[in-house]
Parts: structure tokens; C-alpha cells; sequence
């Protein structure tokens, strides 16, 4: 039951997570361009109903995962194992291009995002219901195996896609630059459409599901870990401000790590050096 519950989920998330793009471009262009008219009411309330189901939907997934790390039957984890390799199964054996590549790729990326925040959030929990040492290490090695496989899957999986549809594996440098332009901007000149939102249109990201599921098991983990001594409210509020100002920090320092890791590949490209070399020229 457990293991047929997960691939549901897994099945509407990836839904789910193609609506919620169309959302939230309706609503973007809503408020930059119609910030008066009426649409812009539906389209909030649609995005809000959108971030409440997919935001259940992965709630129980953490929640199913939740169980199976803290089962005694360790015939789960084969379960969660065995996914991976029956995900191979459904697409190493079908006709695939360049930009089906891509999109493969792009929703491996989010899942092993996915998959490493779940596990976190599951560990956090854990700890705070009084887990000691021994537990911890038998997790983090149970965390290790269900990466390790995840891994090993996808190797397995874009190994055999690649081989059986004769695609280069240089394809994968030019996915990068890419990504490297929607980071910077770069392709983009006049187009209505925020840089990080235009990399998060690429590859299918849900964030902000993710941030709503993040929170409630935040708040669940700190009303376990207080449960015998209740702190008092202005330590909540500065414990809470220490924790936005220390996620606003980690935001604005990736996404400038991340904009010079980019600019510096696009320099790096052949396609980019020569069109800025007839830029040059024309200048001159």
C-alpha cells in the first residue's frame, strides 16, 4: 500500500507541478501588465488553491517517506530502491530527442532536490522526538542507500537513453549554458519575465509547495523539541527573524555565486565569444 501510495503521488506531483507553472505565469503577467483588472483576483485565488493541493500532496509524501525510513521491515527502502529502477524500466526503451533529454534531465534535477529535502526534513523531525546518536547514524546510513540509488538510477537511465537514441554526451555542456543563460538573463532582452522564475519555468521547479511543506515540518519539529519547556514569545520571534535572515542571506549569496558560475560558462562558449566578437566589430 505504501509503495503504491508514493507513485501516486509521484504521478500528480509531476502533474501538478506543469499546472502550477501556467498559475504562476497567468499571474505574472496579471500583475505586471492588468494589475487593475479582475483577472488578477482569479488568478491569486487559483494559485492559492494550487499551493494547498500540491503542498498536501507532497506533505504525504515526506509523510510516507517518514514511515518507511522508520520502519522495522526494511523491505520498504527495497520498495522506495525498487522505484528507481522501475523508472528506468518506463523510459530507457523509448524514441527520445535532444529536448525530451532535457526535460528528463530537468526533472531529475528537481527530484534529487526533492529527495534531499525530504530526507532532511525527516531527520530534523526525528531528532526533535528524541533520537539519539545510534538512530541517527543507522538513518543518515539509510539516507546514504536511498541516494546512492537514486544516483545510480539516473546514471543508468541517461547511460542507456543517450546509447539507444544516439545522442551525444557534449549535449549535456549545452543544457548547462542553457540554464546559464536563463540565470544571467542572457536571451532573454525584453522579454516580460523574472530571471530566477525563468529558470524555474525551464526545469519544472515547485517552490513554493516546497516552502509550505518545509515550514509545517519546521513548526512540528520546534513544537516536539519544546514540548517540555515552552520558550517565551520574543525568543520565538528572534529565533524565527534568526532563521529568515539567515535563509534571506543563503538566497542572495547562491544567486550571486550562482550568476558569476553562469556568466563565466557563457564566456567560456565558443557561441557566446564569437557573438560578442561581431558585436565588437559592428561597435567599432
Amino acid at each position: 500500500k505504501l509503495y503504491v501510495l508514493i507513485a501516486m503521488v509521484e504521478v500528480f506531483d509531476r502533474l501538478m507541478c506543469s499546472l502550477g507553472q501556467d498559475c504562476l505565469d497567468s499571474l505574472y503577467w496579471n500583475t505586471t501588465r492588468r494589475p487593475r483588472s479582475s483577472r488578477l483576483i482569479v488568478s491569486v485565488i487559483v494559485v492559492l488553491s494550487y499551493t494547498a493541493v500540491h503542498s498536501f500532496l507532497l506533505f504525504v509524501h515526506v509523510a510516507t517517506l517518514n514511515v518507511a525510513m522508520n520502519s522495522d521491515d526494511q523491505a520498504l527502502i527495497s520498495l522506495l530502491i525498487g522505484g528507481n529502477f522501475a523508472e528506468i524500466k518506463s523510459t530507457v526503451f523509448k524514441k527520445y530527442n535532444k529536448a525530451h533529454l532535457f526535460k528528463i534531465a530537468a526533472s531529475d534535477i528537481c527530484e534529487r532536490f526533492k529527495l534531499a529535502l525530504f530526507l532532511a526534513l525527516v531527520l530534523m523531525l526525528n531528532i526533535s522526538q528524541g533520537m539519539d546518536d545510534k538512530m541517527i547514524m543507522n538513518y543518515i546510513h539509510m539516507c546514504g542507500i536511498v541516494w546512492c540509488a537514486e544516483w545510480l538510477a539516473d546514471w543508468i537511465k541517461h547511460s542507456f537513453i543517450t546509447k539507444f537514441n544516439y545522442i551525444s554526451s557534449h549535449i549535456y555542456p549545452e543544457y548547462g549554458l542553457l540554464l546559464a543563460g536563463d540565470v544571467t538573463g542572457i536571451g532573454h532582452e525584453g522579454v516580460n519575465l523574472d530571471h530566477s522564475h525563468a529558470v524555474v519555468k525551464r526545469i519544472g521547479f515547485a517552490q513554493l509547495p516546497l516552502v509550505c511543506v518545509m515550514a509545517r515540518y519546521m513548526k512540528e519539529a520546534f513544537k516536539y523539541a519544546t514540548y517540555e519547556s515552552q520558550p517565551s514569545i520574543w525568543m520565538v520571534a528572534l529565533g524565527a527573524f534568526g532563521v529568515w535572515f539567515l535563509l534571506l542571506l543563503c538566497k542572495l549569496s547562491l544567486g550571486s555565486f550562482l550568476q558569476r558560475i553562469s556568466l563565466a560558462k557563457l564566456k567560456a562558449a565558443p557561441e557566446f565569444s564569437s557573438q560578442n566578437a561581431k558585436l565588437e566589430k559592428k561597435n567599432h
